[in-house]
């Protein structure tokens, strides 16, 4: 088995997904490993299609929204590591913006990490058909091994 130097967790703060960080955590300890824990927002698009107007107004603050909503998971982030991780670990923070599947497989990639760690909701039924989840898109994605984690007492 290939050696674990670096565990990419995403996170929505969410409860599975503060198990998920527990995981990752546990993992790192094992195997010495640095964390590098991500939260990844969607666009707001600038640009909106011709069925719903937005006026210049509102269209102005795309920005600013944006720009709200990384500081915030920043914040929260930091809490989470605050409260999550062992003092002395090795621990990397990142709001990325854009599909939150792609832009997870991608900065796996850039960053080369060894194994992905993230909770899954367990959507299913037609939801799921049209739509699926980010885990499940990262898992048939991502060129590293991803351990999922779902939530107890879901099937």
């Amino acid at each position: 088995m290939k050696k674990i130097d670096k565990i990419l967790c995403p996170v929505d703060f969410s409860e599975p997904s503060d198990a998920a960080l527990h995981a990752a955590v546990e993992l790192a300890k094992r195997y010495s490993a640095s964390i590098l824990l991500v939260h990844a927002i969607n666009e707001l698009d600038p640009v909106p299609s011709p069925s719903y107007a937005l006026d210049s107004h509102v269209m102005e603050q795309i920005p600013h929204i944006m720009g709200q909503m990384t500081e915030n998971a920043h914040r929260a982030m930091r809490d989470l590591i605050d409260n999550q991780v062992e003092s002395g670990m090795s621990v990397d923070q990142r709001v990325i913006v854009g599909e939150p599947a792609k832009s997870i497989v991608r900065l796996a990639e850039d960053e080369q990490v060894d194994l992905i760690v993230m909770a899954t909701h367990g959507r299913s039924g037609i939801t799921g058909l049209f739509f699926g989840s980010v885990a499940e898109k990262v898992v048939r994605s991502a060129a590293c091994p991803v351990l999922t984690l779902r939530e107890k007492g879901k099937q």
